[in-house]
């Protein structure tokens, strides 16, 4: 979708994520091994009562539905940046998360091609506890550099 296709209080749902206990495990071996992410015994003694996910795979994967969702599409230029993340909630094994993304702002730039759009991610579980908030902004095409590009290219 093009910069102008966004509008203030729209909202998209991803499809449903389901956390299995491999990709938690794979996931927290190789980036994030935290004794709660890794160690049943020391998980299963924490306040958590068990292993819990890492934040980071858990935003990776809500990011990644979010793509496959193509709603940014070819116009898509580049991700500007978080302006926070929130873990709320623990996730973990078989627990199944659904997204919704609301576009919060939308700004353009001061180049005519582009445009910046606020997106916010509330991710919540098979429970409706929220696990997850964050806003991502990214920089998109306008219609302006479709129509430039075509122009140039005929």
């Amino acid at each position: 979708m093009f910069f102008e296709e966004f509008k203030l209080g729209q909202r998209f749902q991803c499809e449903p994520i389901l956390m299995t206990s491999e990709e938690i495990a794979d996931f927290a071996t190789k980036y994030d091994p935290q004794p709660i992410h890794v160690d049943q015994e020391y998980a299963e003694n924490s306040m958590f009562n068990g292993i819990i996910s890492s934040g980071f795979l858990t935003l990776g994967k809500m990011w990644g539905q979010w793509i496959r969702l193509n709603k940014l599409g070819e116009e898509f230029i580049v991700g500007k940046g978080l302006d926070y993340v929130k873990f709320t909630a623990p996730v973990r094994k078989n627990d199944v998360l659904y997204t919704e993304v609301e576009i919060v702002n939308s700004t353009p730039t001061s180049n005519p091609g582009r445009g910046k759009v606020t997106l916010k991610f509330t991710m919540t579980n098979q429970y409706e506890e929220v696990v997850l908030l964050t806003e991502i902004t990214v920089l998109l095409k306008t219609k302006e550099s479709s129509d430039t590009k075509q122009l140039v290219t005929v």
